[in-house]
């Protein structure tokens, strides 16, 4: 009798365990249908090249404004068009993301495992960058955003083999943002170390202990939260 019991009482735990991973699976295919929007036209055709940030499909996530995170998401970001797009397996669609609908968002780089978050800045003063999608670097009094752009560079004579009109030409630049002034974020030390006269000294150290490149994103993150903590 004991051993009978015991096997309809493992019987039960396991149907148990395989129903409740059932419902978790649904669950999650259920809420992620709640990402909603418009079908992804290939419109690039005759463009040499992907509008694409990072050419792949990355891993990432979505947060929405209704307060939900979705995780392990296929995601590529349209530099061209300032637009996320979101490949859904379960359904065998390619949407472009509603962009009234996104709080921010990640991307995660397969190279180094680097998440990076992307944000809407809305305001005036960004004028034509006003609700376009930017990289956070550093979130603070004077923040660092950086937005990548991709643009169409026309060939002067069609590529009559190819059948291509142009080529996508990428970049990326670095901005320093306090709520008001969108500014660049310069290129070279002495170029900055003009801004802040004040703190020259301590941002002279910083640069020389911390070997600082301008270019660096992870150096330029320490660069400006020390000069917020100046600042403050």
């Amino acid at each position: 009798m004991r051993i009978t019991l015991k096997y309809i009482l493992a019987a039960v735990y396991i149907a148990f365990a395989i129903t409740a991973e059932a419902q978790g699976k649904m669950t999650k295919k259920t809420a992620i249908q709640h990402i909603t929007g418009e079908p992804f036209v290939h419109y690039y055709a005759s463009i040499e090249g992907v509008p694409f940030y990072q050419g792949d499909w990355l891993s990432g996530s979505v947060t929405m404004k209704s307060g939900e995170t979705y995780d392990g998401l296929r995601l590529r970001y349209d530099a061209y068009k300032d637009d996320l797009i979101y490949q859904n397996n379960l359904t065998n669609s390619v949407i472009i993301i509603d962009k009234n609908s996104i709080a921010k968002f990640t991307l995660t780089h397969p190279r180094n495992g680097k998440v990076e978050p992307f944000k809407i800045i809305v305001n005036k003063n960004l004028k034509e960058l006003s609700g376009r999608y930017f990289a956070i670097i550093l979130e603070d009094s004077i923040s660092v955003i950086k937005k990548y752009e991709t643009q169409e560079k026309q060939y002067s004579n069609v590529n009559l083999t190819l059948k291509k009109t142009g080529v996508f030409v990428h970049k990326e630049s670095r901005y320093t943002w306090d709520g008001n002034e969108l500014k660049a974020v310069p290129r070279f030390r002495r170029m900055l170390l003009r801004q802040y006269p004040q703190h020259k000294e301590e941002l002279r150290k910083l640069f020389f202990h911390n070997h600082i490149r301008m270019k660096n994103d992870d150096d330029v993150r320490l660069l400006y939260e020390e000069i917020n903590k100046l600042l403050k």
